[in-house]
């Protein structure tokens, strides 16, 4: 097998024929050096100051492979991990992962300047990396899914733990791939059009704007979502409120758009099924009678989304459990989670998950629980200026947990 010549200290660019085996006992030493190292939390700061094809890459090539690593060893942890089926593949899906990052590299030296024609084989990998961690969160939702029925392979509380470091380091990775894709895919777009204007395939560099961000508005929040997700006859009324000092009563913020939908999807989804299982059993009170309330809110530094339901609320004996990773309301199937295309998805993973997304991203996540009535879900995030990465939060829920 034909490898690229890499190595920790330095760069050979000869290739050379390896067997099989000596190229695993490459990836195991390789496996075992990353993950005794010890690194530093990877924040939305850092991701959003690599705005160039070049500058992203190499954060992707510098930072991924430790986390994959740890994350590698954090499943190995796990006694008996070899006997669960769902961290099996989980395991399998890291180590392939963690193998193909190794075994190659944005080209050029750190001081060069990248196009995206120079990333073309590297952005495949990065792409294929992304295909195959698509079904980690319903995979790890499941592994819970049986422990919590019966097949108990760690403690409530340690498991808690265990689950929110893994969580959180896929959180900074997913983002990172993500953002990865995002620059590339809009400086390939702006590279043809300077081409068109003829200004040449670089001129497209001088124009990118950290991360992407998107206006958005509480309709653009709800569109096409409502539709999709609630009952024909639930109504979602959403109210806005500014005190941000504009004229116009809408409220437009930047924010990473996606995230947002999934932390806001997340919750309506919640609370429409509440809404829908309060109706079966009192059905004294229709669906049209019980609407799902979004209330936007915001003033010059932060946005507040409450999201209020009349679903009966959670019981008391299980308010203190609904941020546990074993606790869930939903029957929904492994497969329709696996297929739902939403990092937050899985059996009772969705809303701990999204508080860590809240955090992860400088805002949180609250609820407010009144049991026979219903729950008001608050979420809080900062302003993000689109213009510049001052406003970007600094620091991440990773900080405060073991950095992976």
């Amino acid at each position: 097998m034909f490898v690229p010549g890499l190595s920790r200290f330095g760069r050979h660019l000869s290739q050379v024929t390896v067997s099989q085996a000596r190229l695993q006992e490459f990836i195991r030493a390789e496996l075992s050096y990353f993950a005794a190292q010890h690194t530093q939390a990877l924040s939305l700061e850092q991701i959003v100051d690599a705005s160039t094809p070049g500058k992203v890459a190499r954060l992707v090539h510098k930072e991924i492979p430790f986390r994959f690593a740890a994350r590698i060893r954090h499943i190995e942890a796990v006694e008996g991990w070899e006997k669960q089926e769902e961290l099996r593949q989980l395991h399998k899906i890291f180590l392939d992962s963690f193998s193909e990052l190794r075994l190659t590299e944005p080209p050029g030296t750190e001081e060069c300047s990248l196009t995206v024609s120079d990333l073309t084989e590297y952005t495949e990998v990065i792409r294929s990396v992304r295909k195959r961690h698509m079904p980690v969160v319903a995979l790890l939702a499941e592994a819970i899914r049986k422990m919590n029925h019966k097949d108990a392979w760690m403690e409530g509380d340690a498991f808690q733990s265990w689950a929110d470091t893994f969580l959180v380091s896929r959180i900074s990775t997913e983002m990172l791939t993500s953002h990865y894709m995002a620059v590339v895919d809009w400086h390939d777009s702006a590279s043809e059009a300077s081409e068109l204007l003829g200004l040449g395939p670089r001129a497209a560099e001088k124009s990118w704007a950290p991360i992407t961000l998107a206006s958005l508005t509480p309709s653009a929040i709800l569109a096409g979502f409502v539709s999709r997700q609630v009952a024909d006859k639930l109504q979602v009324e959403v109210h806005s409120h500014s005190d941000s000092g504009s004229e116009d009563s809408t409220i437009a913020f930047s924010y990473i758009p996606k995230y947002l939908f999934y932390i806001v999807q997340e919750l309506i989804k919640n609370s429409a099924r509440a809404t829908v299982e309060a109706c079966k059993l009192d059905g004294r009170r229709r669906l049209p009678d019980r609407p799902i309330i979004v209330t936007v809110c915001a003033d010059q530094k932060q946005i507040a989304i409450r999201i209020a339901d009349q679903g009966g609320g959670i019981s008391c004996g299980k308010s203190e459990e609904i941020w546990s990773y074993l606790f869930s309301t939903s029957m929904q199937p492994f497969q329709e989670y696996l297929e739902s295309g939403s990092p937050l998805a899985g059996w009772g993973v969705g809303l701990p998950l999204g508080r860590l997304y809240a955090r992860y991203l400088g805002g949180s996540l609250q609820l407010m629980n009144v049991p026979g009535t219903g729950v008001d879900a608050y979420l809080f995030l900062r302003r993000i200026d689109p213009s510049s990465a001052e406003g970007v939060p600094r620091a991440s829920i990773s900080d405060s947990v073991a950095p992976v």
